[in-house]
Protein backbone atom coordinates (compact mmCIF):
# COMPACT_ATOMS: atom_id res chain seq x y z
CA UNK A 1 0.00 0.00 0.00
CA UNK A 2 1.45 3.37 -0.99
CA UNK A 3 1.71 6.04 1.73
CA UNK A 4 -0.98 8.71 1.95
CA UNK A 5 -0.03 11.88 0.06
CA UNK A 6 1.10 14.85 2.10
CA UNK A 7 -1.51 17.60 2.19
CA UNK A 8 -0.18 21.15 2.19
CA UNK A 9 -1.60 24.41 3.50
CA UNK A 10 0.10 27.74 2.82
CA UNK A 11 -0.34 31.26 4.11
CA UNK A 12 -2.41 32.72 1.27
CA UNK A 13 -0.37 35.84 0.34
CA UNK A 14 2.81 33.78 -0.05
CA UNK A 15 1.47 31.04 -2.32
CA UNK A 16 2.47 32.63 -5.67
CA UNK A 17 5.97 33.55 -4.48
CA UNK A 18 6.55 30.05 -3.06
CA UNK A 19 5.43 28.47 -6.31
CA UNK A 20 7.85 30.65 -8.25
CA UNK A 21 10.73 30.03 -5.82
CA UNK A 22 10.26 26.27 -5.88
CA UNK A 23 9.56 26.15 -9.59
CA UNK A 24 6.24 24.35 -9.20
CA UNK A 25 2.62 24.98 -10.05
CA UNK A 26 0.75 24.63 -6.74
CA UNK A 27 -1.70 21.75 -7.01
CA UNK A 28 -3.87 20.46 -4.17
CA UNK A 29 -2.54 23.22 -1.94
CA UNK A 30 -4.93 24.95 0.46
CA UNK A 31 -4.43 28.70 0.87
CA UNK A 32 -5.47 30.00 4.31
CA UNK A 33 -4.63 32.69 6.81
CA UNK A 34 -1.95 31.76 9.40
CA UNK A 35 -4.48 30.67 12.04
CA UNK A 36 -6.17 28.55 9.40
CA UNK A 37 -2.88 26.90 8.42
CA UNK A 38 -2.18 25.97 12.04
CA UNK A 39 -5.69 24.57 12.51
CA UNK A 40 -5.44 22.63 9.24
CA UNK A 41 -2.19 20.92 10.25
CA UNK A 42 -3.53 20.08 13.71
CA UNK A 43 -6.70 18.53 12.28
CA UNK A 44 -5.25 16.83 9.19
CA UNK A 45 -3.09 13.67 9.29
CA UNK A 46 0.06 13.75 7.16
CA UNK A 47 -0.18 17.52 6.63
CA UNK A 48 2.45 20.21 6.15
CA UNK A 49 1.84 23.89 6.75
CA UNK A 50 3.92 26.82 5.49
CA UNK A 51 3.70 30.12 7.35
CA UNK A 52 6.00 33.09 7.81
CA UNK A 53 8.49 33.07 10.66
CA UNK A 54 6.48 35.86 12.28
CA UNK A 55 3.54 33.47 12.61
CA UNK A 56 5.37 30.66 14.41
CA UNK A 57 3.89 30.28 17.88
CA UNK A 58 3.37 27.62 20.53
CA UNK A 59 1.63 24.70 18.92
CA UNK A 60 3.72 25.00 15.75
CA UNK A 61 6.68 22.66 15.30
CA UNK A 62 9.02 24.47 12.92
CA UNK A 63 11.06 21.99 10.87
CA UNK A 64 14.44 22.61 9.30
CA UNK A 65 15.14 23.11 5.61
CA UNK A 66 18.23 21.48 4.11
CA UNK A 67 19.48 20.79 7.63
CA UNK A 68 19.21 24.47 8.64
CA UNK A 69 17.13 25.47 11.67
CA UNK A 70 15.54 28.87 12.21
CA UNK A 71 14.55 28.07 15.82
CA UNK A 72 16.28 26.21 18.65
CA UNK A 73 19.72 26.24 20.22
CA UNK A 74 21.37 25.19 16.94
CA UNK A 75 19.62 27.87 14.91
CA UNK A 76 21.18 30.18 12.33
CA UNK A 77 21.92 33.70 13.51
CA UNK A 78 21.34 35.60 10.23
CA UNK A 79 17.99 35.50 8.44
CA UNK A 80 19.81 35.66 5.11
CA UNK A 81 21.16 32.15 5.80
CA UNK A 82 17.64 30.70 5.72
CA UNK A 83 17.22 28.73 2.45
CA UNK A 84 13.49 29.38 2.00
CA UNK A 85 13.00 33.12 1.49
CA UNK A 86 9.88 33.99 -0.44
CA UNK A 87 7.13 36.57 -0.11
CA UNK A 88 4.75 38.59 -2.17
CA UNK A 89 6.28 41.69 -3.82
CA UNK A 90 6.69 44.51 -1.36
CA UNK A 91 5.97 42.31 1.67
CA UNK A 92 7.69 43.11 4.94
CA UNK A 93 8.41 40.98 7.96
CA UNK A 94 8.57 41.83 11.63
CA UNK A 95 10.74 38.77 12.30
CA UNK A 96 14.18 39.84 13.51
CA UNK A 97 16.79 37.16 14.04
CA UNK A 98 18.59 39.48 16.47
CA UNK A 99 15.61 39.27 18.83
CA UNK A 100 15.65 35.47 18.88
CA UNK A 101 17.19 33.73 21.86
CA UNK A 102 17.03 30.28 23.36
CA UNK A 103 16.96 28.60 26.73
CA UNK A 104 17.95 24.99 27.42
CA UNK A 105 16.27 23.65 30.55
CA UNK A 106 17.04 20.28 32.11
CA UNK A 107 16.10 18.35 35.22
CA UNK A 108 17.86 17.11 38.34
CA UNK A 109 21.66 17.00 38.45
CA UNK A 110 23.27 14.82 41.15
CA UNK A 111 27.07 14.55 41.31
CA UNK A 112 27.39 11.59 43.71
CA UNK A 113 26.97 7.83 43.22
CA UNK A 114 27.56 6.63 39.64
CA UNK A 115 28.54 10.08 38.41
CA UNK A 116 31.33 10.33 41.00
CA UNK A 117 32.37 6.71 40.42
CA UNK A 118 32.71 7.20 36.66
CA UNK A 119 34.19 10.69 36.84
CA UNK A 120 36.66 10.18 39.68
CA UNK A 121 37.12 6.51 40.56
CA UNK A 122 37.26 5.32 36.95
CA UNK A 123 39.01 8.54 35.97
CA UNK A 124 36.77 9.79 33.13
CA UNK A 125 37.08 13.38 34.35
CA UNK A 126 34.96 16.25 35.60
CA UNK A 127 33.17 16.60 32.25
CA UNK A 128 32.03 12.96 32.13
CA UNK A 129 28.39 13.73 32.94
CA UNK A 130 28.15 16.09 29.95
CA UNK A 131 30.01 13.95 27.37
CA UNK A 132 26.83 12.07 26.46
CA UNK A 133 26.08 11.69 22.78
CA UNK A 134 23.39 9.57 21.18
CA UNK A 135 22.01 6.29 22.46
CA UNK A 136 19.52 3.55 21.72
CA UNK A 137 17.49 1.22 23.93
CA UNK A 138 18.31 -2.45 23.43
CA UNK A 139 16.38 -4.17 26.21
CA UNK A 140 13.58 -3.81 28.75
CA UNK A 141 13.59 -5.97 31.85
CA UNK A 142 12.30 -6.35 35.42
CA UNK A 143 12.53 -4.83 37.94
CA UNK A 144 13.34 -1.47 39.51
CA UNK A 145 12.88 -0.30 43.08
CA UNK A 146 9.20 0.28 42.53
CA UNK A 147 8.70 -3.00 40.69
CA UNK A 148 8.56 -1.16 37.40
CA UNK A 149 10.19 -2.02 34.09
CA UNK A 150 13.76 -0.88 33.49
CA UNK A 151 15.63 -0.31 30.24
CA UNK A 152 19.13 -1.04 29.06
CA UNK A 153 20.80 1.16 26.49
CA UNK A 154 23.86 1.52 24.31
CA UNK A 155 25.81 4.66 23.44
CA UNK A 156 25.84 5.07 19.67
CA UNK A 157 28.32 7.91 19.18
CA UNK A 158 28.35 11.72 18.78
CA UNK A 159 30.09 12.17 22.14
CA UNK A 160 29.48 15.60 23.65
CA UNK A 161 26.15 16.27 21.91
CA UNK A 162 24.35 16.84 25.23
CA UNK A 163 26.88 19.41 26.38
CA UNK A 164 26.69 21.07 22.96
CA UNK A 165 22.93 21.49 23.35
CA UNK A 166 23.39 23.44 26.59
CA UNK A 167 26.39 25.41 25.35
CA UNK A 168 24.58 26.54 22.21
CA UNK A 169 21.69 28.00 24.20
CA UNK A 170 21.76 31.64 25.27
CA UNK A 171 20.71 30.58 28.77
CA UNK A 172 21.01 27.08 30.29
CA UNK A 173 19.25 26.13 33.53
CA UNK A 174 19.16 22.97 35.70
CA UNK A 175 18.22 21.91 39.23
CA UNK A 176 21.34 21.00 41.20
CA UNK A 177 19.99 18.23 43.43
CA UNK A 178 23.19 17.39 45.35
CA UNK A 179 25.12 19.66 47.72
CA UNK A 180 28.87 19.87 47.13
CA UNK A 181 30.52 20.52 50.51
CA UNK A 182 34.29 20.60 50.96
CA UNK A 183 33.99 17.58 53.27
CA UNK A 184 31.85 15.57 50.85
CA UNK A 185 31.62 11.78 51.10
CA UNK A 186 30.98 9.41 48.20
CA UNK A 187 27.82 7.32 48.53
CA UNK A 188 27.64 4.18 46.43
CA UNK A 189 23.87 3.99 46.90
CA UNK A 190 21.07 5.21 49.11
CA UNK A 191 19.13 8.45 49.42
CA UNK A 192 21.85 10.77 50.72
CA UNK A 193 23.88 12.74 48.18
CA UNK A 194 27.04 14.81 48.52
CA UNK A 195 28.96 15.57 45.36
CA UNK A 196 32.62 16.37 44.84
CA UNK A 197 32.91 20.18 44.44
CA UNK A 198 35.45 19.60 41.66
CA UNK A 199 32.67 18.13 39.52
CA UNK A 200 30.91 21.50 39.44
CA UNK A 201 33.53 22.47 36.87
CA UNK A 202 31.71 20.14 34.50
CA UNK A 203 28.59 22.30 34.72
CA UNK A 204 30.60 25.36 33.77
CA UNK A 205 32.25 23.53 30.88
CA UNK A 206 28.82 22.40 29.66
CA UNK A 207 27.61 25.99 29.55
CA UNK A 208 25.22 25.83 32.50
CA UNK A 209 24.45 29.43 33.41
CA UNK A 210 21.97 29.07 36.29
CA UNK A 211 21.31 26.40 38.91
CA UNK A 212 18.51 26.10 41.42
CA UNK A 213 19.65 24.98 44.87
CA UNK A 214 16.13 24.82 46.33
CA UNK A 215 15.51 21.14 46.93
CA UNK A 216 15.11 18.59 49.71
CA UNK A 217 18.70 17.30 49.46
CA UNK A 218 20.40 20.65 50.06
CA UNK A 219 21.16 19.75 53.68
CA UNK A 220 22.56 16.26 53.01
CA UNK A 221 26.06 17.61 53.65
CA UNK A 222 25.00 19.73 56.61
CA UNK A 223 23.55 23.20 56.30
CA UNK A 224 26.83 24.66 57.52
CA UNK A 225 28.22 23.63 54.11
CA UNK A 226 25.75 25.70 52.03
CA UNK A 227 28.43 28.39 51.88
CA UNK A 228 30.90 25.84 50.43
CA UNK A 229 28.73 25.16 47.41
CA UNK A 230 27.80 28.80 46.87
CA UNK A 231 31.46 29.80 47.04
CA UNK A 232 32.45 27.21 44.45
CA UNK A 233 29.62 28.22 42.09
CA UNK A 234 30.59 31.87 42.44
CA UNK A 235 34.20 31.07 41.59
CA UNK A 236 33.04 29.26 38.44
CA UNK A 237 30.73 32.05 37.33
CA UNK A 238 27.58 29.91 37.65
CA UNK A 239 24.76 32.00 39.06
CA UNK A 240 22.46 30.37 41.56
CA UNK A 241 19.21 30.92 43.40
CA UNK A 242 17.10 29.15 45.99
CA UNK A 243 19.64 28.91 48.84
CA UNK A 244 21.73 31.26 50.90
CA UNK A 245 23.04 32.35 54.26
CA UNK A 246 19.52 33.38 55.30
CA UNK A 247 16.01 33.53 53.90
CA UNK A 248 16.51 36.87 52.18
CA UNK A 249 19.60 35.60 50.37
CA UNK A 250 17.89 32.34 49.44
CA UNK A 251 14.95 34.21 47.92
CA UNK A 252 17.13 36.58 45.89
CA UNK A 253 16.85 36.03 42.13
CA UNK A 254 19.66 34.89 39.87
CA UNK A 255 20.14 37.31 36.98
CA UNK A 256 21.25 36.45 33.45
CA UNK A 257 21.17 38.35 30.17
CA UNK A 258 19.84 36.62 27.06
CA UNK A 259 18.60 38.10 23.82
CA UNK A 260 19.36 41.54 25.21
CA UNK A 261 16.86 40.94 28.03
CA UNK A 262 17.32 40.80 31.78
CA UNK A 263 16.07 37.41 32.96
CA UNK A 264 15.38 36.80 36.65
CA UNK A 265 15.30 33.22 37.98
CA UNK A 266 13.68 32.42 41.33
CA UNK A 267 13.66 29.00 43.03
CA UNK A 268 11.81 27.55 46.03
CA UNK A 269 11.56 24.24 47.88
CA UNK A 270 8.07 23.02 48.79
CA UNK A 271 9.34 19.62 49.99
CA UNK A 272 10.19 18.52 53.52
CA UNK A 273 12.29 18.57 55.63
CA UNK A 274 11.56 22.16 56.60
CA UNK A 275 14.70 22.22 58.76
CA UNK A 276 16.59 22.59 55.47
CA UNK A 277 14.77 25.87 54.85
CA UNK A 278 16.64 29.08 55.54
CA UNK A 279 15.48 31.39 58.32
CA UNK A 280 16.23 35.02 59.05
CA UNK A 281 19.42 33.91 60.81
CA UNK A 282 20.36 30.48 59.45
CA UNK A 283 21.34 29.09 56.02
CA UNK A 284 19.28 26.81 53.84
CA UNK A 285 16.91 26.75 50.90
CA UNK A 286 14.09 29.16 50.18
CA UNK A 287 10.94 27.52 51.53
CA UNK A 288 7.80 27.80 49.46
CA UNK A 289 5.21 30.30 50.62
CA UNK A 290 2.94 31.49 47.84
CA UNK A 291 2.77 34.90 49.49
CA UNK A 292 6.55 35.24 49.47
CA UNK A 293 6.85 33.79 45.97
CA UNK A 294 4.36 36.21 44.42
CA UNK A 295 5.98 39.10 46.29
CA UNK A 296 9.39 38.08 44.94
CA UNK A 297 8.05 37.86 41.38
CA UNK A 298 6.63 41.38 41.62
CA UNK A 299 9.89 42.62 43.16
CA UNK A 300 11.91 41.11 40.29
CA UNK A 301 9.69 42.85 37.75
CA UNK A 302 10.04 46.12 39.66
CA UNK A 303 13.83 45.66 39.67
CA UNK A 304 13.87 45.56 35.87
CA UNK A 305 13.31 41.93 34.93
CA UNK A 306 12.06 41.60 31.37
CA UNK A 307 11.34 37.91 31.91
CA UNK A 308 10.82 35.93 35.14
CA UNK A 309 11.41 32.18 35.52
CA UNK A 310 10.24 30.38 38.68
CA UNK A 311 11.66 26.97 39.63
CA UNK A 312 9.55 25.24 42.32
CA UNK A 313 10.67 21.93 43.81
CA UNK A 314 7.27 20.38 44.47
CA UNK A 315 4.81 17.56 43.87
CA UNK A 316 5.05 13.82 44.52
CA UNK A 317 7.81 11.47 43.45
CA UNK A 318 7.22 8.84 40.73
CA UNK A 319 3.98 10.25 39.43
CA UNK A 320 3.01 12.73 36.77
CA UNK A 321 -0.24 13.63 38.51
CA UNK A 322 -0.59 17.36 39.22
CA UNK A 323 -1.88 18.27 42.66
CA UNK A 324 -4.59 20.90 42.94
CA UNK A 325 -2.24 22.91 45.19
CA UNK A 326 0.34 22.95 42.41
CA UNK A 327 -2.00 24.12 39.69
CA UNK A 328 -3.48 26.77 41.98
CA UNK A 329 -0.02 28.01 42.96
CA UNK A 330 1.07 28.06 39.32
CA UNK A 331 -1.90 30.23 38.39
CA UNK A 332 -1.07 32.68 41.17
CA UNK A 333 2.59 32.85 40.12
CA UNK A 334 1.61 33.62 36.53
CA UNK A 335 -0.89 36.23 37.71
CA UNK A 336 1.89 37.87 39.73
CA UNK A 337 4.02 38.24 36.60
CA UNK A 338 5.94 34.96 36.20
CA UNK A 339 6.56 34.09 32.56
CA UNK A 340 7.76 30.48 32.80
CA UNK A 341 7.59 27.78 35.49
CA UNK A 342 10.20 24.99 35.53
CA UNK A 343 9.35 22.40 38.19
CA UNK A 344 11.25 19.47 39.64
CA UNK A 345 11.20 16.71 42.30
CA UNK A 346 9.11 13.85 40.86
CA UNK A 347 12.04 12.15 38.99
CA UNK A 348 9.60 11.77 36.07
CA UNK A 349 9.14 14.29 33.28
CA UNK A 350 5.64 15.45 34.08
CA UNK A 351 2.83 17.40 32.53
CA UNK A 352 3.19 20.62 30.57
CA UNK A 353 0.39 23.19 30.71
CA UNK A 354 -0.11 26.39 28.75
CA UNK A 355 -1.50 29.66 30.04
CA UNK A 356 -2.48 32.33 27.55
CA UNK A 357 -0.65 32.45 24.25
CA UNK A 358 2.96 31.98 25.36
CA UNK A 359 3.35 30.99 29.02
CA UNK A 360 4.16 27.41 29.99
CA UNK A 361 4.24 25.39 33.19
CA UNK A 362 6.59 22.41 33.20
CA UNK A 363 5.44 20.63 36.34
CA UNK A 364 8.58 18.47 36.51
CA UNK A 365 11.62 17.90 34.34
CA UNK A 366 12.53 14.54 35.80
CA UNK A 367 16.19 13.55 35.99
CA UNK A 368 19.11 14.72 33.86
CA UNK A 369 22.42 13.73 35.46
CA UNK A 370 21.37 10.96 37.84
CA UNK A 371 21.53 7.19 38.31
CA UNK A 372 18.07 6.50 39.66
CA UNK A 373 16.67 3.07 38.72
CA UNK A 374 13.19 3.18 40.18
CA UNK A 375 11.56 2.50 36.82
CA UNK A 376 11.89 3.41 33.13
CA UNK A 377 10.51 6.91 33.72
CA UNK A 378 13.47 7.70 35.98
CA UNK A 379 15.91 6.56 33.29
CA UNK A 380 14.35 8.57 30.46
CA UNK A 381 13.56 12.27 30.33
CA UNK A 382 13.96 15.25 28.03
CA UNK A 383 15.80 18.54 27.69
CA UNK A 384 13.61 21.47 26.69
CA UNK A 385 15.02 23.68 23.93
CA UNK A 386 12.93 26.87 24.16
CA UNK A 387 13.00 29.63 21.55
CA UNK A 388 11.89 33.19 22.24
CA UNK A 389 11.39 36.26 20.10
CA UNK A 390 11.85 39.02 22.62
CA UNK A 391 9.75 38.03 25.62
CA UNK A 392 7.43 35.78 23.61
CA UNK A 393 7.98 32.02 23.79
CA UNK A 394 7.34 30.75 20.26
CA UNK A 395 8.80 27.26 20.04
CA UNK A 396 9.36 24.22 22.27
CA UNK A 397 11.58 21.37 21.13
CA UNK A 398 11.90 18.43 23.51
CA UNK A 399 15.06 16.33 23.15
CA UNK A 400 14.45 12.90 24.73
CA UNK A 401 17.31 11.41 26.73
CA UNK A 402 18.36 8.08 28.18
CA UNK A 403 20.54 8.14 31.30
CA UNK A 404 23.37 5.58 31.24
CA UNK A 405 25.61 5.36 34.33
CA UNK A 406 24.37 8.77 35.43
CA UNK A 407 25.10 10.36 32.03
CA UNK A 408 22.33 11.69 29.75
CA UNK A 409 22.41 10.64 26.10
CA UNK A 410 20.08 11.77 23.30
CA UNK A 411 17.49 9.38 21.90
CA UNK A 412 15.97 9.53 18.42
CA UNK A 413 12.65 11.38 18.95
CA UNK A 414 11.04 9.34 16.17
CA UNK A 415 12.53 6.08 17.47
CA UNK A 416 13.37 5.05 21.03
CA UNK A 417 12.72 8.57 22.30
CA UNK A 418 9.11 8.42 21.17
CA UNK A 419 8.19 6.51 24.33
CA UNK A 420 8.97 9.35 26.72
CA UNK A 421 7.60 11.99 24.33
CA UNK A 422 4.31 10.08 24.04
CA UNK A 423 4.14 9.88 27.83
CA UNK A 424 4.63 13.63 28.14
CA UNK A 425 1.98 14.23 25.47
CA UNK A 426 -0.48 11.89 27.18
CA UNK A 427 -0.05 13.33 30.66
CA UNK A 428 -0.23 16.91 29.40
CA UNK A 429 -3.44 16.25 27.50
CA UNK A 430 -5.88 19.12 27.35
CA UNK A 431 -3.75 21.27 29.68
CA UNK A 432 -1.42 21.82 26.73
CA UNK A 433 -3.86 21.79 23.86
CA UNK A 434 -1.43 20.99 21.03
Amino acid sequence: MSPAPVRVAVSAPDLPALGELLGVVPVNVTALNPDGVRAFVKATPNALGIVRADDVALGVRAIGVDGVQLFGAGRIREIGDWPLLAAEPGATTTFAAAQVWTMAAGGDVMLDKAVYARSVTVGLGVDYAWYGGTASIDTRYCCGWGGGRLVGGLRTGTSGAVGDLFRQADAAIVNLESPEPHDFRYHADGFTFTGDPALLTGLRDAGIDVVSLANNHLGDGGLHAVADEIGMLDSLGIVHTGAGANNAAARAPAWVTAGGLRVAVLAYCWILPTEYWATSSSPGSSGFSIYQVTADIRAAKAAGADYVVVMPHWGIEYTDAVLADQSNAAARMLDAGADLILGSHSHWFGAIAQSGTDKLIFYSFGDLVFDWTHDERTQESAVADLTFVGTKLVQVDLHPILIIDGQPNLLDPAGDGKVVLDQIRATSGRALGW
